[in-house]
């Protein structure tokens, strides 16, 4: 008999590379790698390793679960800001998993409350950010979390990620979204649960704005930031 898969398993299944984790959150495929698996790199003419920020879901396979995906969203927030480099955020967010007791610090629901806020202190201490520029990485911080969408228990379920920059995110619409649930974890219209790489492809193949907004029920702005979202995967 086949196990049903219950919210929990999902989210915690490992289900996405690296190269795709990179597209759908729009960061450097590098960057996800090193905060995913850690890295080795030369010092003094030595090699030393990079510990990983986050607990992948199958280190062994390469492999990131729903539950890293929403990390890493989160993570990125600050990397638009200050670019920081990656062992000073891998100290601040081993110091809030220390504090809040918790595996996954970033996404854990007590992050909602205090946990940005020891998060922000001990960033402000490795990074010596003003007093200003700790107001602008909490505000990105909420920008970010605002995009996770929990269930009754607090536990994440739907993420709608950036199809734009990450600079303006208050702005952005949650046009597009990543449902475990959906099309096996793939980019879905919010509206209408088509994947995003179908609009990508019929509009290679020469369908319109205007016949796909109608096929799928949905308006032509939507078909454009579908586009705009998978246009960063034929980059």
């Amino acid at each position: 008999m086949t196990q049903r898969l219950t919210k929990a398993t999902v989210f915690d299944k490992p289900a996405y590379p690296a190269n795709e984790a990179a597209y759908m959150l729009s960061l450097p495929l590098a960057t996800v790698k090193a905060w995913s698996f850690g890295q080795s790199y030369r010092s003094d003419g030595k090699t030393k390793q990079f510990k990983a920020v986050i607990q992948a879901a199958d280190p062994n396979a390469k492999l990131l679960s729903f539950a890293n995906l929403c990390e890493l969203h989160v993570l990125a927030a600050i990397r638009q800001i200050h670019g920081v480099r990656l062992h000073k955020v891998r100290d601040a967010v081993e110091y809030v998993r220390n504090r809040l007791g918790a595996d996954r610090p970033l996404i854990d629901r007590q992050f909602m409350t205090n946990g940005i806020d020891l998060f922000v202190e001990q960033a402000s201490k490795l990074l010596n950010v003003s007093q200003q520029g700790q107001e602008a990485l909490r505000d990105e911080f909420m920008d970010a979390l605002a995009r996770i969408e929990r269930d009754r228990k607090g536990n994440p379920v739907r993420l709608f990620p950036y199809s734009r920059s990450y600079g303006h995110a208050a702005e952005q619409p949650k046009t597009i979204v990543i449902d475990p649930s959906l099309s096996f974890g793939r980019p879905v219209l919010t509206k209408s649960a088509v994947p995003t790489e179908i609009i990508f492809d019929r509009f290679q193949a020469g369908d319109s704005l205007e016949d796909m907004a109608e096929d799928y029920g949905v308006g032509e702005k939507e078909i454009e930031e579908a586009l705009r979202f998978e246009q960063r995967r034929a980059a």
